[in-house]
Formats: C-alpha cells, structure tokens, sequence
C-alpha cells in the first residue's frame, strides 16, 4: 500500500514548484504565504457548513438570508474607511493581522454557542448574529492583506505564487469538505459540530503564526491635508476629480464591474435550476463540487505558466470573455451529465481569470495609494454583489430560470469583451 505523504514531502512541494532556495526575504515569504493557506483552507472548510449549523440550531430562512446578504453590505460599509486608515499607517502588518485574529477567535465562540444558557432566544439566530459580528474585521484584513501582498510578494513571482496558493487551498477544501462531512455525520449533535469548530479555530491559529513571520517592508504613508467636513455633493466631487487622476483605475474597475454582474446576478439561480428544473440529488450536487474543484487545481497550475509566456493582459483579454460558456451552456442543456463537464471546462477558464486579473488589479491601484483604492474597489464591488442577486431572482420569476442564466452569461460575456475596449493601462493596450 502507497504510504501516506509525509509532513517533509508536503513541506518540499511548494518549495520545488515555486524554485525557492528560503535565503532571501522573498522566497520566505513565499514559503509562509504558501504554508499558511493550507492551515487556513481547513478554517474555511468548516465554516463552508456556517448555515448548516445555524439551521441545525434552529435559525429560521430569513435568517440565512441575512448571513447571505449582510457581508457584502457590511464589507461596502468598511471597505474606504479601512483603506483611508491603513493608507496613513507605515507598518500595517499589526493592524492587518490583528483584525485576522479579532476575526478568528469568532470561531472559538462559535464552537460554544450550544453552551449559551438561553431558551428564549432562537440559538440559530444567536450563531447568525455572531457571525455577522465577525464580518467587519475580516472585511478590514481583506483591504489590508490584498496592499501588503504586493509589498511581500514580487511583480516577477506573482503569478506563480498565488497559483500555489490556490492550488493548495483548492485542494485542501477539497479533502477538508469531505473529511468534515464525515465527522459531522458520524458523531452526535452538537459535539459533532463543536469539534469541527475548534479544530478549524486551532488550524487558524497555525495559519496566523505563518502570516506573523512575513518580512513586510514599511509602506509610503499618504499625506493630505487637513481639510473640513465635506457635504454628500463635495463628496462626489471628489470621487470625479480621483477618478479623472486614476482613469485606468476607473477603467478596470468599470470592467470588472461589468464581468461579474452576470455571474452574480445567476449566482442563486443554479441551484434553483438544478434541483427544481432538472431533479438534481445531493450526490450529483457534490459531484459539480468535486469537479469544480479538481478542474481549478489543474487549471491553477497550467495558467501559471501559460501567464508567464502570455503576461497578465493578453491572458485577461483573451480568455475573460470564455467565462462566459458556463451560463450560456447550462441555461441551453437539459441534462445533469453534461453539465459536470460544462463545469471542468469552467473551472479550467476561470482560474485563468482570476490569476490574471489578481495580479492587474494590484497594478491598477496606485502604489502609494493601495490600501485606500482597494478598498473603494471593494466597496463598489460588494454593493453590486449585494443587488445583482436579489435583480436575478425578480428576473427569473418573470422570465424563468434558464433564459435568465442565459442572459447573464451574455453580461458576462460583454464584461469580459469590456476589458479589451478599456484596458487599464498602455500596458494592457499595447497586448
């Protein structure tokens, strides 16, 4: 019997695929960077079962919507404020992970919610309400550690870093899910969940011990002066004057905005159509996740090289408006099989994307600038989350469900020809 791989090849792997010799800053980096989304993947394989444990608690629907839809307004809300603060702040590295960790001690508390000596209130909505409690310091780590990312990681090794990084955390999720599944149904509720928790809590902590070893070099504080109070329309005034300094900022963000539209206004509706439309079971429903999966592991580790010959552009604007046959295809098919390998084939075309235009987005926000440009791009974007799926669903109950996913699949499709029409730079211009 092939003997389970050690703790030694785990560790060796990284360090072969990305060519690290661990004697200069960067390479470590890239080691933590790489050890430590392993221990976050397992975190975040088990709060995949948030809602689960919420219902098994007894939260109603309305609940789990709020847990939907809430994080994408509180994370517009935080979003500028946190930039504008950690733009003004040369070492960030305390401020970033101390919000991670504010963030991840939630889950200890969650792991304890069963204990909460209350009968009066529904424990699901407690569990509900807690969890959006966490949100605002995890939405203040995400601005933070996208800017102190392109501080730690080299323009020259972006891509194949963050490739690593996903292809681990794809395929940690992977195991993680499965082997969650398992323990959650072979042991006794709420034991079964509390286990999960603290054992995602206690890998969070490892993750967090990796991130504090990064060399993060000081960063360029922003200066402005000092000025009064600005009324809602000198507000927007100011938004124009930014946005007529930074038009490849604008440009990017218009672009993005525009691609993932379609995709977020189908988001709710697969499931719907799946299920209610084509009689999907729940095995078939984890087979779409598995190969979803293991599509993205293979697709991260292709894309890597392919976006070394190509560059970032050229992969971004050929291959975006791709993302686009997912929708289109299973809006059309009136089978389940089929669409398992619609879904490989989407997986492989989305990895691209999201490589690609990870390393154009940090590009895009100017350097001195970073933190409080992300986090105006995350605010927009988590505004449009928010709506786009409440506008599919009022469309699909008008029009159906599969000429709606079809028709976000042409926005998607658009927004993808949209990053040829307006690229963000001359750079991407020039590709």
């Amino acid at each position: 019997m092939m003997p389970f791989p050690s703790w030694q090849v785990l560790r060796r792997w990284p360090i072969s695929f990305l060519r690290l010799r661990l004697d200069t800053a960067d390479d470590r980096n890239a080691w933590y960077l790489s050890a430590e989304v392993f221990w976050a993947a397992i975190l975040g394989s088990v709060a995949s079962f948030n809602a689960a444990y919420a219902l098994r608690l007894g939260a109603e629907n309305s609940h789990i919507g709020l847990l939907s839809s809430i994080p994408a307004l509180l994370a517009a809300v935080v979003s500028i404020p946190a930039g504008h603060f950690l733009e003004r702040r040369t070492r960030r590295k305390g401020w970033v992970l101390g919000s991670l960790m504010m963030h991840r001690v939630g889950y200890a508390l969650v792991a304890l919610v069963p204990f909460v000596p209350i009968h009066w209130f529904n424990r699901g909505a407690l569990l509900v309400l807690l969890l959006v409690v966490m949100g605002p310091p995890a939405h203040f780590f995400g601005v933070g550690f996208n800017a102190m990312l392109a501080d730690v990681v080299p323009e020259r090794r972006r891509a194949a870093v963050f490739a690593t990084r996903n292809i681990i955390s794809v395929a940690t999720s992977s195991v993680g899910l499965l082997l969650i599944g398992q323990l959650l149904n072979r042991v006794v509720f709420p034991v079964n969940y509390q286990i999960a928790y603290a054992l995602g809590f206690a890998a969070s902590m490892v993750s967090l011990a990796f991130l504090y070893k990064l060399r993060v070099p000081d960063s360029h504080v922003h200066v402005e002066e000092r000025q009064e109070r600005q009324s809602l329309r000198q507000r927007m005034r100011s938004l124009q004057e930014l946005g007529a300094a930074y038009p490849g900022f604008v440009r990017f963000v218009t672009s993005t905005l525009l691609y993932n539209l379609g995709a977020w206004a189908a988001g709710p509706l697969y499931t719907l159509f799946y299920v209610r439309q084509l009689g999907a079971s729940d095995a078939w429903l984890g087979s779409l996740g598995a190969v979803s999966n293991v599509s993205s592991v293979v697709g991260y580790a292709a894309w890597r090289r392919v976006i070394e010959r190509w560059g970032d552009s050229r992969t971004l604007k050929r291959i975006a408006p791709g993302a686009a046959l997912f929708p289109i295809l299973v809006g059309t098919l009136r089978a389940l099989t089929p669409i398992l390998v619609v879904a490989g084939l989407d997986g492989l075309i989305v990895t691209g994307v999201n490589l690609s235009h990870f390393n154009l987005y940090l590009k895009a926000c100017p350097a001195d600038r970073r933190p409080m440009f992300m986090g105006l791009y995350s605010t927009i974007m988590n505004v449009a989350a928010f709506v786009a799926p409440l506008i599919g669903v009022v469309a699909a109950d008008r029009f159906g469900l599969a000429p709606t996913i079809i028709a976000c699949g042409v926005c998607r499709a658009l927004g993808g020809l949209a990053f040829r029409v307006w690229p963000a730079s001359a750079a991407m211009e020039a590709d």
